[in-house]
């Protein structure tokens, strides 16, 4: 399984037009920065013969459609999409969907993956187009040959218009755990997502906890409970150091935790 960070950024995307003076903005605006960070999104696609057929026989699963998918879609350079699978319904998270639906082939659309109450509100916001939907519900396995996909509720927004979901990505031997938006872990989806070969969470905040998110310290503790063997950071926030402070300083603390940045691909 191959894994591209089309986007590790908060929903006010780094560098912001208002931050000029703000230093990370600065280095953010220096090309080639990997300190720049558009909306939070991922893209999974097989490599060397996983899932052998079906629906998923050759799959590009992009995980959240945020408000930058245009840019987006040109690091993976423009590849067929499979399948969306939506964390929740918040505008940096599905607010894409039109833009990718003008963009897709309208004979090849990818089937979205969400559960109910988030189509739901997406219909409300006007950000649904009218793409073959498949419902979910938390903790619901969905096996796809060797391929399998398990969501699992986090609490982030803590307001039901905007339930949100983890996913549980397993193929061969591996399992993958991808959770961009949380402040909280049920303990039910603790219990799944435990000793996952890689997993790739919210760390919003930097030093200091804020009400949706993430921080340094509360996820460091959570990587510690869950025993995961390897961790990316995303969803990081502006109170973040640049990019390469921000490495020095994660690696100080784990030494199986990386900084994610936009463009980098990873194997599983």
């Amino acid at each position: 399984m191959e894994i591209t960070f089309l986007g590790t950024g908060p929903s006010g995307r780094i560098p912001r037009p208002n931050c000029g003076k703000w230093y990370v903005c600065k280095e953010a605006r220096k090309p080639g920065s990997k300190s720049a960070r558009l909306q939070s999104s991922a893209f999974f696609s097989a490599i060397g013969g996983f899932a052998s057929g079906g629906e998923f026989s050759n799959f590009n699963i992009l995980i959240d459609v945020s408000l930058d998918i245009k840019k987006q879609l040109k690091l993976i350079k423009n590849k067929n999409i499979n399948s969306v699978f939506l964390t929740h319904g918040h505008s940096d998270a599905a607010g894409g969907l039109k833009q990718l639906y003008d963009l897709s082939k309208k004979s090849n659309l990818p089937n979205i993956y969400t559960e109910k109450n988030t189509k739901k509100f997406l219909i409300k916001d006007l950000y649904w187009a009218d793409f073959p939907y498949k419902e979910i519900e938390p903790l619901q396995k969905m096996i796809f040959n060797d391929f399998s996909v398990v969501p699992f509720r986090v609490e982030h927004a803590f307001n039901p218009k905007f339930l949100t979901l983890g996913y549980l990505f397993k193929t061969g031997n591996k399992t993958v755990v991808y959770a961009s938006d949380f402040k909280i872990m049920p303990p039910e989806s603790k219990k799944l997502i435990k000793n996952a070969d890689l997993a790739i969470l919210d760390c919003a905040a930097y030093k200091h906890p804020i009400p949706t998110h993430q921080s340094l310290p509360e996820v460091l503790e959570l990587i510690k409970e869950m025993k995961f063997k390897k961790v990316y950071l995303t969803q990081v926030g502006i109170a973040w150091p640049h990019y390469e402070s921000a490495v020095k300083i994660v690696q100080k603390q784990a030494k199986n935790v990386f900084m994610a940045y936009d463009g980098l691909k990873i194997t599983v």
